[in-house]
C-alpha cells in the first residue's frame, strides 16, 4: 500500500507533533508503503536530534527522501505518481488531492465555526477529517453557509461533505535523564506553556494572577512562551512585552512571575510538569481544538486551572468516586465565561472567520480557582492523580497509535449531510 504522508512533520509546533502521530500509527500498517512530503508551518523551526528520538528523525528523513525520489522518476519518465492513500494535516483549505482516497488531518478548531473555505475543501476532494476532539467534530458538524449563484439566482446551502472522526492525543512516558536546572525561590508556583497571540489570552491572564496575588511574595508564576521562535531577538522581544505589562499595571507586586523561553526537548518540557517547585498548569485560553499542553500537564498528574470550554474537555473529565457515589466529574478548577465574537485582531483570513465566535474567560472566576487551588491544594492534586490514572487507560499510545490507522483506513464512516435544525446558516 502505497502511502504519501503532506505534513508539517519536521516543524517544532503542535501541527509537526500530530503529524509524527499520524506517521507512528501509519507505521503499524502491514505492508504501508510511507512516502513524506515535509510541509512548514508558519514561522516555526524544525526539529533536531535534541528534541525528538534519533531512530524516528532518520525514519522519517529516510521517507523524506523516497517522496523525492519518486517525484525526480515522474518527472524524467514524465508519469504520474499513483498513491492509494494521501493523507494532508494542515489546514483543510490548503488541501490539494493527490489520491483517490485522500484524508485530511487537523485540529486548529477554536472557535464555534469553521471557514466556509473548509467546507468547500469536502467537496473537492477531501474523503474524510480526523481531529483531536468532539469539540473540533462538532463544529466542522454544525457550520453551514448559505451561497448565492449570481449567474441563475439560486441559493446552495455549503456543509461539510465528508465523515469527521476523532482521534485524540495519546499520554508519553519519560525518564527523568533530561531536566531542566533551576531553583524557584517562591514555595508555590503555577505554569502556562503557551505562545505569544490573541487566542492564548496570557496578558489577561498574567493580570489577573497578579490580582489575586499581588501581596503574597511566596506565589510565583512560570510561562513558558515566545512569540515564534527561540531566538535571542524573540526572547529579548517576549521578555520586554511582558515587563511593559507588568510595569504599567501593578509594578508594586511582590508575587513573581518567571520567563522561560527557548526550543525545549520533549524530556525537558515534561519536567515542568513533574517538578517538586510547580505545583498546578494554568490557562485563561479562548478556546482549544485539542490544548496539547493542557492535556500533557493533565496526563503528568497536575492540578488544571482552565476555561470551561472547547476541545481540552474531552480529556479533562473521568469517573471520580465522591459522597460514596462513582460518577464522570470534571476534574479540574473550572473557569465560568461567555461565548463572545472575536476582536477584528483575531480574524484570520480562511482561518478564524470573522463573526465567530470563542470563550471571554470570567475574571472574578479565573481569580476564585486560583484561590482554590492554592487553599485546597490537596483535594485537587487528588482529583489530578484520578485523572492521571484514567487517562493513563484511556489515552495509552498503542490505543491510540491503532485508533488513528483504523479512522485513516476506514472509507465507511457515516456521514452528517444536513445541519441541525436550530443551527445559524452563515450567508457568504
Amino acid at each position: 500500500m502505497k502511502i504519501l504522508l503532506e505534513a508539517p512533520i519536521m516543524t517544532r509546533s503542535g501541527y509537526g507533533e500530530h503529524s509524527r502521530l499520524v506517521y507512528r500509527s501509519l507505521k503499524t500498517i502491514p505492508n504501508a508503503n510511507i512516502e513524506i512530503m515535509p510541509l512548514n508551518w508558519g514561522n516555526t523551526s524544525w526539529v533536531s536530534e535534541d528534541s525528538v528520538n534519533k531512530e524516528e528523525l532518520d525514519e522519517i528523513q529516510k521517507s523524506i527522501e523516497k517522496h523525492n525520489d519518486s517525484v525526480n522518476i515522474a518527472k524524467s519518465s514524465n508519469t504520474q505518481i499513483n498513491y492509494d492513500i494521501h493523507i494532508h494535516v494542515g489546514i483543510p483549505n490548503e488541501f490539494q488531492k493527490k489520491a483517490n482516497y485522500s484524508v485530511c488531518v487537523t485540529a486548529g478548531i477554536e472557535t464555534d465555526r469553521v471557514d466556509a473555505s473548509w467546507l468547500i475543501k469536502t467537496y473537492q476532494g477531501i474523503d474524510k477529517i480526523i481531529v483531536p476532539s468532539e469539540h473540533s467534530k462538532e463544529v466542522f458538524m454544525k457550520t453551514s453557509y448559505e451561497a448565492l449563484n449570481e449567474s441563475n439566482n439560486t441559493k446552495t446551502t455549503i456543509e461539510c461533505n465528508c465523515p469527521v472522526d476523532v482521534v485524540p492525543y495519546p499520554t508519553k512516558t519519560f525518564d527523568d535523564s533530561e531536566t531542566l536546572d533551576f531553583t524557584l525561590p517562591t514555595k508555590f508556583n503555577f505554569l502556562s506553556v503557551a505562545l505569544l497571540g490573541p487566542r492564548k489570552n496570557l496578558e489577561k491572564m498574567v493580570k489577573l494572577f497578579i490580582d489575586e496575588f499581588s501581596e503574597n511574595s511566596e506565589v510565583g508564576l512560570i510561562l513558558k512562551t515566545g512569540r515564534v521562535s527561540g531566538s535571542l531577538m524573540d526572547r529579548n522581544f517576549t521578555v520586554a512585552h511582558f515587563n511593559r505589562i507588568v510595569n504599567n499595571y501593578k509594578p508594586d507586586k511582590k508575587c513573581k512571575i518567571y520567563i522561560l523561553h527557548g526550543d525545549l526537548s520533549d524530556k525537558e518540557i515534561h519536567s515542568l510538569y513533574t517538578s517538586d517547585d510547580i505545583h498546578a498548569y494554568i490557562t485563561a485560553t479562548h478556546g482549544e481544538g485539542y490544548g496539547l499542553p493542557i492535556f500533557e500537564a493533565a496526563y503528568s498528574g497536575m492540578p488544571i486551572v482552565a476555561t470551561d470550554w472547547s476541545g481540552h474537555l474531552d480529556f479533562l473529565s473521568a469517573e471520580y468516586k465522591e459522597s460514596g457515589k462513582i460518577k464522570t466529574k470534571k476534574l479540574f478548577a473550572r473557569v465560568d465565561y461567555n461565548l463572545e465574537a472575536i476582536p477584528h485582531e483575531a480574524v484570520w483570513k480562511n482561518i478564524v472567520p470573522e463573526g465567530s465566535k470563542w470563550a471571554n474567560p470570567n475574571g472574578v472566576s479565573f481569580r476564585k480557582q486560583l484561590k482554590n487551588i492554592y487553599k485546597n491544594f490537596g483535594m485537587y492534586k487528588k482529583w489530578a492523580a484520578a485523572l492521571k490514572k484514567s487517562l493513563e487507560q484511556t489515552h495509552n499510545n498503542d490505543k491510540i497509535l491503532k485508533t488513528m490507522a483504523t479512522a485513516i483506513l476506514d472509507r465507511s464512516s457515516p456521514m452528517q449531510t444536513t445541519p441541525e435544525n436550530n443551527e445559524e446558516v452563515l450567508v457568504l
